[in-house]
Formats: structure tokens, C-alpha cells, sequence
């Protein structure tokens, strides 16, 4: 039983947690809670807090070690932030698609925290967030003993490396990058924590499903992105400035949408590392 407050959002995914300042160290207690919380909700929201760079991943640390993006350069003077950034003359905001930070790993992220310091107005630049667990869950028995023992192909590009980079927010990335590693993962995988089973799979890096034919792949991993993104299992996140969010990022996928051409938006981002091996490198 947790002891400190929270309010679940409509469909089980995501809670708000109010009564916990993250400008101040927290003790053990408010720290096992707020992993329940997590493990159980998927996302934890946590609004009016003026944290600094420094508290930021003091938060992240609750957690487990916090890494550098493999590849784009942190905050000055805070490789472990990255910074989320569109300027109001941009036209593609960064990683503008449904995706699962650092999937192309062999051991993924468990958690990601991104705290807003400058927002467009009030419900432009929204995110969306989808919950795989219950998408899985939603399955049918016989699609659900089919994928199981399936592997996928991820990679830094994905499905596709051109044309479709730029609109993802990754092209030059990706055409900086002159060798890009493959990672094979689960199509479903176990929580290592909670235990509890969901999809792992995304459009950005999701190239294909092993040991079927590209035809074969593309038309189940069509279906299982769509399945997986309808509205029941989707969540949209509002942002208000000074509002921290951290998602379990082996349950989720998440879409920044960009809908506000002309405004600026600053976020800093966080990774936790994952402690557990999930993927295999080809």
C-alpha cells in the first residue's frame, strides 16, 4: 500500500502524484511508493515543480544509474541531459512518431523522465502515450502464442532509411550515422520488475520480425502498431511548464505530437538505464 497521494488517469494508464517535492531529497518510503506507482501505472505526472538540471538527475537516480543518449550530445556541463528542442522557424520536431527510447539497445532504458521548461500555449505540443501492456493483454490467445517466441529486428533507422527520417525527426542523425547496429528483442517481453507481459515493438525502430518474410513482417507489425495505438490504450499527456513526467519505457510507447509550427518548446530529458539484457546484437 502506497502512502502518498496519487490519482490514476482514465484506462489505467498514467497518475498524477501531488504532495512531493523534487527540489528536496526524498526518503525511502515516498521512494518505494513512487515505484509502485510506476510499475503499476506506467507514467507518473508531476506538475509545478521548479527542479534544476542537478535535481533533475538526483530524481532519476531513485531509479537506477542515469546514461548519455549513445548518441547525441547532452546539456553543457550535463551529459546526461538531453535536450529536446524545437525553435519556432523549425518544421520537424525530434522523434515526432510513436516510439520506445533506445529499443536498438541490447539492454534498453527502463525509465524516461522529461521535464518541460518551455511549452507552446496552452494544448499545442501534446504527447501521447500508449500502454503495451494492455494492447498485449488485448490479444487473442492463438495471435498471442504465435508472437511469443518471435524476435524482431531493431535498428537506430527502422523500417526505413530514407525519406521517412526526416519526417521521424532523426534524418540527419541517421545519415550522420555510417554504421547502424541491429538489435534483435523480444515481440513480447516480460517486465523485469513488475513481471507482467506487453509488446515490444515500435514504428520508429522496429525494422522487421525474424525468420518471416518481409511481406509476412510488415503486414503483423502494421497491425500490431495500429492495434496498439487505439484510442483505449492511449493516453494524452498536456503539458504545463514546470510539469515532470517518467515512464516505464519497457510498457510504452510514446508520439510528441507536432502541431505548433512557430512557437518554441524546451524539454530536458533523462534516461534510466535498464538492468536487464533483452536484446541480442546481429
Amino acid at each position: 500500500m502506497t502512502v502518498i497521494a496519487h490519482e490514476p488517469q482514465p484506462g489505467g494508464l498514467g497518475a498524477v502524484i501531488t504532495g512531493v517535492d523534487l527540489t528536496q531529497p526524498l526518503d525511502k518510503q515516498v521512494i518505494s511508493d513512487i515505484k509502485k506507482i510506476l510499475w503499476k501505472f506506467h507514467l507518473i505526472i508531476f506538475k509545478n515543480q521548479k527542479i534544476t538540471p542537478d535535481q533533475q538527475i538526483r530524481f532519476g537516480q531513485y531509479f537506477g544509474p542515469v546514461v548519455k543518449h549513445p548518441y547525441i550530445k547532452g546539456l553543457e556541463g550535463y551529459p546526461e541531459i538531453m535536450v529536446v528542442e524545437k525553435k519556432e522557424t523549425d518544421k520537424h520536431n525530434f522523434a515526432g512518431a510513436w516510439h520506445t527510447d533506445t529499443s536498438y539497445q541490447e539492454v534498453p532504458a527502463l525509465a524516461s523522465i522529461l521535464y518541460a521548461r518551455e511549452i507552446p500555449p496552452s494544448n499545442l505540443g501534446n504527447t501521447l502515450f500508449c500502454n503495451l501492456v494492455a494492447a498485449y493483454e488485448a490479444l487473442s490467445e492463438p495471435l498471442k502464442e504465435f508472437l511469443i517466441n518471435l524476435n524482431a529486428i531493431h535498428s537506430f533507422t527502422g523500417r526505413s532509411m530514407t525519406g521517412r527520417e526526416q519526417d521521424l525527426g532523426y534524418g540527419q542523425l541517421a545519415k550522420n550515422r555510417t554504421e547502424q547496429n541491429k538489435v534483435l528483442q523480444p515481440v513480447i517481453r516480460r517486465h523485469p520488475i513488475s513481471l507482467r507481459q506487453s509488446l515490444y515493438i515500435n514504428p520508429m525502430f522496429t525494422e522487421s520480425i525474424q525468420a518471416l518474410t518481409a511481406e509476412e513482417s510488415d503486414l503483423i507489425l502494421d497491425y500490431l502498431f495500429q492495434h496498439s495505438t487505439k484510442s483505449e490504450f492511449v493516453f494524452r499527456l498536456s503539458w504545463a511548464p514546470d510539469t515532470l513526467v517518467i515512464w516505464d519505457n519497457l510498457t510504452t510507447m510514446h508520439n510528441p505530437i507536432n502541431d505548433y509550427d512557430g512557437y518554441y518548446r524546451l524539454m530536458h530529458r533523462v534516461v534510466v538505464a535498464g538492468s536487464e539484457q533483452s536484446g541480442m546484437h546481429l
